[in-house]
Formats: structure tokens, sequence, C-alpha cells
């Protein structure tokens, strides 16, 4: 008996419909024997690495600075729990365990990847499994599909550096994340989490920020020159020369294009224009990056919901291929099974596109696909009318992809016409259709995977034939334009850089390892993160306070801010990730051992170990509400136990006593908490320190106990002033006194 291991129980049973002969039900309870065949499945990674306090007690809580940093040998792995049911996954490890000890031979299905592989092998040997074991990759879960698989299985001895690669990596961010998690959270007197991939990509979203914020208004200026030709009125553009632009990306210098207006004025000009053709190629299948970025811009669905979605569509409905893949190119079998796989997926939707299966786009090069190929379709009914909405949304997308690699590449004439100016060149360029192609059936698409491109206001152009023409009684003018702000990040616009953040690297060798990192990956440029962890990176970044959204915008909290200005150069940026990924591919060529990346990160802490998080602000995290009065240091927003805000200059700092009291500190004990029993809202809070005159209602005589309306303001020292518009209510305001403290004298 061969026993299959599968990742999944959902992908168990599809292994079991195809290889045991068994009628297999959905919920089916596993393993599922036939045809000398046993079907089992894991559920994710049944193991976990300890945490550091089961190893060592002094690893453990209460945190401490004495035994950083944290550097397991052999980092044991011990049963992992289930995160939503909080069960372990002991009972299953332990009921393959018997099924190991009863088979001839293992057959490991994991995913078609290196966590996939890893899952599977870790388990055979927590186990101490010594016998045979083969490799099967299962893209397709359709029963001729993984017949096919089945029929090309490899030995598993082939495969295991994949997986070790993955174990290097875990090992590497459980290093990574538990020293330098403790070590900001001890200086920074914050609970906080600090990542190996969350830490650049918080730094995308502050940089974002910081250019929207630092964004000055500024002007530039355009030529513009219309004529009569032919009875037509192209308008010309200039399009300035490098030494026009002088580094800049416009031209700032109006009296320039001034001159150039007065002299063009009136004048008739001669210019040429050629006439060519642009061919825009339909975009390739999706990868998960490339879905992820299109359903967030086409239907503004979260990243983790498209991805779930996907998910649902694999296992619930067999609709797709596998899911979280990172390429765009297919197979050619993909080529041979087209007609009858979008046969089926049009019967499914209830459209009739038009293709013709003699087309064979760049999307199918077997050389391109290696573990993964593209998001498609399968060969199977789906009854999309019971789908939700974004699972509707989702298989469609994905099946219109795949229709588009049978439609011919939307075709266009180009008439480019242009003439020499001192500053640059004049060019009017139209265009017109020769063929709609696969745009005629799907519209045109803004993917930037597209090939080609248009121009609206080019269709709009007059149309001139190749030749030399005269524009007669040019008409010149300058326009200014504004310069643009930067746009916010989405979450599918984050996941785009976070699968090119190379892009955003300085240093040229660092560039260079990740963008050969994704070499031949269609939509991958140079990324962190992998396809299937980037929408819960994004996921942990909202978790944990360091980003909001607000309308779908993503945008740095202060506390995400405070924390990226802190966090030490050399692991705060994308390097880092570029560095460790050259060792773990020597781990996975076998030039390497699987601890090589934990050792590496744990000399990385140890060289800012000294140094990192004392220079914090004071106010770390929290949220100024002005200046303060008396020092010139920001006032932060508190809140106290009992759930009252509270402003405390930021350079005091309480320290606890033994007896539970607290002394302060800092150099500043500016406080300002509240006036008769009347806390102060924020917006007031800001208002006294801009130093304007607030209104408080309802404020409580603490003599008389009767309630009175006033008006306070800030004085020089810190203290309240307070006026009076008519009398308390019921009674004087006598006695009352402001809970504030000022400077130390």
């Amino acid at each position: 008996m061969k026993l299959v291991i599968a990742e999944k129980p959902m992908l168990a049973r599809d292994i079991a419909r195809a290889m045991c002969g068994v009628d297999v039900p959905q919920d089916a309870r596993l393993p599922i024997s036939g045809n000398g065949y046993t079907v089992c499945a894991c559920a994710g990674h049944l193991l976990e690495l300890a945490e550091p306090g089961d190893l060592d007690p002094a690893w453990g809580k209460p945190w401490s600075l004495d035994v950083l940093p944290i550097e397991p040998h052999d980092w044991l792995k011990v049963p992992a729990v289930d995160r939503e049911t909080g069960r372990s996954k002991k009972p299953l490890i332990d009921s393959i365990a018997a099924l190991l000890g009863r088979c001839d031979g293992v057959i490991a299905a994991g995913d078609p990847d290196d966590e996939g592989q890893l899952i599977v092998d870790e388990l055979l040997d927590y186990l101490g499994y010594t016998g045979s074991v083969e490799r099967v990759y299962v893209n397709d879960n359709i029963e001729k599909n993984i017949r096919r698989a089945f029929s090309q299985l490899v030995p598993n001895d082939r495969c295991r550096p994949a997986g070790l690669a993955a174990d290097a990596r875990g090992r590497a961010d459980m290093c990574f994340g538990v020293n330098e998690s403790r070590l900001a959270t001890l200086r920074l007197h914050a609970h906080l989490d600090v990542g190996r991939v969350m830490t650049p990509t918080l730094g995308l979203v502050v940089a974002r920020d910081l250019a929207i914020e630092g964004h000055v208004e500024s002007f530039f200026y355009e030529l513009l020159a219309t004529g009569e030709c032919e009875g037509k009125t192209p308008c010309f553009k200039l399009r300035p020369s490098k030494e026009t632009l002088a580094g800049e990306r416009h031209v700032t210098d109006k009296a320039l294009l001034e001159r150039r207006e007065a002299e063009l004025d009136g004048a008739d000009v001669c210019f040429e224009t050629t006439v060519s053709r642009d061919v825009r190629n339909p975009p390739l299948p999706y990868n998960l990056t490339v879905l992820i970025a299109d359903m967030s811009r086409r239907f503004g669905m979260a990243a983790d919901r498209t991805q779930q979605v996907t998910q649902d569509l694999r296992d619930k409905y067999k609709a797709i291929t596998y899911n979280r893949s990172d390429s765009q190119y297919l197979k050619s079998e993909h080529f041979d099974q087209a007609p009858a796989v979008l046969g089926q997926a049009m019967e499914n939707l209830g459209v009739d596109w038009e293709m013709d299966f003699a087309i064979r786009s760049k999307a199918f090069n077997d050389k391109a696909v290696t573990a993964h190929h593209g998001i498609i379709p399968q060969e199977v009914s789906v009854p999309v009318g019971e789908m939700t909405e974004d699972e509707r949304n989702v298989y469609r997308a994905v099946c219109e992809r795949y229709a588009m690699q049978f439609m011919r590449p939307a075709t266009y004439e180009v008439s480019a016409s242009a003439f020499d100016v001192p500053e640059g060149q004049m060019t009017a360029k139209s265009r017109r259709v020769l063929d709609e192609g696969f745009e005629a059936t799907f519209g045109k698409r803004s993917d930037d995977e597209s090939d080609g491109g248009s121009d609206d206001a080019e269709g709009k152009a007059p149309w001139l034939d190749a030749g030399t023409h005269t524009l007669h009684s040019v008409i010149c003018r300058v326009e200014r334009r504004k310069t643009a702000s930067p746009k916010p990040y989405t979450e599918g616009t984050l996941i785009t850089d976070m699968a090119s953040i190379a892009k955003y690297v300085t240093d040229p060798e660092v560039r260079e390892v990740l963008k050969r990192k994704d070499e031949g990956k269609r939509g991958e440029h140079g990324g962190i993160g992998t396809t299937a962890t980037r929408a819960s990176i994004i996921r942990k970044l909202r978790e944990r306070g360091y980003v909001s959204e607000t309308k779908g915008k993503l945008h740095a909290t202060q506390m995400g801010r405070d924390l990226y200005n802190v966090l030490p150069p050399e692991i705060r940026g994308a390097d880092m990730t570029a560095r460790w990924w050259l060792m773990q591919q020597e781990v996975a060529e076998g030039r390497a051992d699987v601890e090589c990346v934990q050792r590496s990160v744990a000399e990385t802490f140890r060289a800012h170990m000294a140094m990192a998080y004392l220079d914090a602000p004071a106010g770390f995290g929290k949220k100024s509400v002005g200046r303060c009065p008396v020092c010139g240091s920001d006032v932060i927003a508190l809140t106290a136990r009992s759930g009252k805000a509270f402003y405390r200059c930021s350079a005091s700092r309480p320290e606890r006593q033994e007896d539970g009291t607290y002394r302060e500190a800092g150099t500043c004990s500016f406080r300002l908490v509240s006036y008769c029993k009347k806390a102060f809202t924020e917006r007031q809070a800001e208002a006294l320190l801009a130093g304007r005159v607030v209104r408080l209602d309802g404020c409580v005589s603490p003599r008389t106990g009767k309630k009175f309306d006033c008006k306070l303001s800030l004085k020089p020292d810190g203290g309240l002033s307070v006026s009076f518009d008519d009398r308390p209510r019921g009674g004087k305001a006598g006695g009352a006194k402001a809970r504030t403290t000022r400077t130390r004298r």
C-alpha cells in the first residue's frame, strides 16, 4: 500500500476520487483507501518551531535584554496548534504515524511550492520515517489531471532541497521576530512586532505618506501649437530635450517657452509624418499577485478577501487551478486542453466568446513554467448562480484572462508627426483601429502586463497620412499645469510594489539580487514576501496598528511611523531580504546548511543590539496634540485606566516605584487632565495648546457641587486662566481649580 500525504483534506479527497476507484463525498472522512493507495492529509503545517520559553525558561516571560540574542541551534519542532480552534494537531500526527507503520512507501502530495515540500518532509522527519518517498505535483485538482500527475512521480530526495530552503527561511524569520520584537518592546515600553517582510512593507507606506504630505504644489509649462493642415487642425505639443529639462521632469521656465511661442506664432511650419503599426497583445493569465491587484482596482476587494475567494474557488468548486501561483505562463498541454476547458467555462458563465484555438499566445512557454503555472479555469461544471458576488467576479476574471490568449491582439495604426525646435521636438500623434482583437470582447485593459497601449486623446486627434506636410498660420500658446501629488496606497497597489520593491532599492548589487530572485516570473520584479504571504503581511500591519485603512486607502499610523523611524537601518529595508535570499538559494542547492540564514540574522542583531531604539522620541507611537507651553516638546494624547483621555508632555517620564506609586523622572511635568470634573476632548486640548480660548460647559464646583460654564486658556507657565460669561449654574464657582501640573521650579 502506498500512503499519499496531501497538504489539505480537500486535495486528499480529490486525489482519492482519481486514484482509489471509490465514491468520495465532499465531506468523506480520511483516510480513504483503494487500488493500492491510502490517502490522508495534513492540515497545513502540522509542526511549528517551539516557543523560546519552551526551550529554555530564561527565554520566556518576563522578557529580558540579558538573554538576547535568542539563537537556538537545531531549533526543536513541536506539534502545531490550530490558530482558529486552539486545538493541538498532535492527534492528526499520531494517526498519520500509524498509517506509516503499515505502508510500503509514501507519495508526498504537498502543494507545488517550497512550503508544500516542507510540510510533508518535516512530518516524515519528525516521525522518523526512513522508507521510500516519491513526490507528486498536483496543479489541477480534476481527476484526469491528477491521474496524469501520478504518472509523473519523481524521487522525493530530488525535491527535498526546496523544503530545506523553506525551513531555513522559517527558522530565520522566527529568530528575527523573536529578537527584534523583544528588543523593540523592552526599549520602547510598548508591545511591538517586528518582522523581516513587515518592516520594508511598512517602509513603503511611510515613504508614500511622506511624499504626499511633502508634496509642494508647483507649476510647469507646456508649449502647444495648432494650425491648419489640409483642412484639419492638428495640435502639436513640445517634447522637451534633456538639455531643456536640465534634470527636471517638466519645463518650469515659462519665459523660455514664451520666446519660442513668439517665434512660431503666425508662421508656416513644415513637418514630417510617419505611419506605423502598434500591436497590443492580451495580458497574460493571472498569478496571485496580479489577480489581487486587479481585483482591488476593479472591485475594491481586499487582498486577503481575494486570496480566500481563490482558495474557495479551488477547494469548494474545483473551478480554478492552483491559486497561489507566482507564474503567469502555461504548458503546452494547457494549449491542447484549452478548447474543452474554455468551452466548459463559457457554459458555466452563460457566455459565448469568439476564440481561435489556433492562436498560440506567448503565455504558452514550457521553459518559463517550473513548479507553478498561471491561474486558469478547470474543465468542470461550476454552479456560478450559487456563488457569491466576489466568487463570480474572480472566477469570471480568471476565465476572461484565459480566453484572451486565443484572441487576436488589438492592432492600431499610428500617425506620428513632428518638427524640430531648439527646445526639443513638437509632436502630434493620432491612432486609428485596424483590428479591435480581444478588446472588441473585453474592452481596453489598463493592466501593466498588457503590451502597448493607447491614449483616448490620440484616438480623437485628426489623422494625417505619411509624408511632408505644412502647418499654416500657427497659433501657439503656453499653458500652465499643476504637478500631481502621489496617490495613497491601496492594498492592490501596495502588493504590486511589494512584488517589485527592487525599484526602490538604491544599492545596485542588492537591486540586481532581488531581480535575479524573480527572473522569468512575469509580475514579479524583485519582490519581498511571496504571492501567498503578502496579503497576510498587510493584514498584520493593520492588526498591529502600524497601518490604517480609510475608504480603501492605506496610511501609516503614528505608531507605524515612529517604529519605522527608529528601526535600525540594516533591518528596515529590502537589502537584508535580498542577501538572505541568496543564502536560501545556497541551501536549496545543497551548498549551505539549514541554519546559515539564522546565523546571519543573529549576527546582524548583535551588530545593532547595543544602540537600537535608544533614540526613540519620548512620545513614541502616540499622537501629538500640540506643543508644550512650558518646554516646547510634543504634548501626547493618552488614555487613563478609567478610559478617560488626558494629555502629557512627552518630556515627562513617570517611573513606577516599588510601592506601586509613580515618580516624575522627566524634565517637564506638564499635564492637561480636567477642570472641575470636566475632561478635555482632543479638539479642546489642541485648541488650548494652540493658544485659543476654549468654552467648557457643565463644570462642577468642588465646593457647592453645582454646575457652571466657563472659558479657559493656557498661561505661559502651563496653568489655566479662567473667565466666566455669566454666573455659575446654581451658585458661584469659587474654589474650583484646574487639574494641571507645571514645570518644577
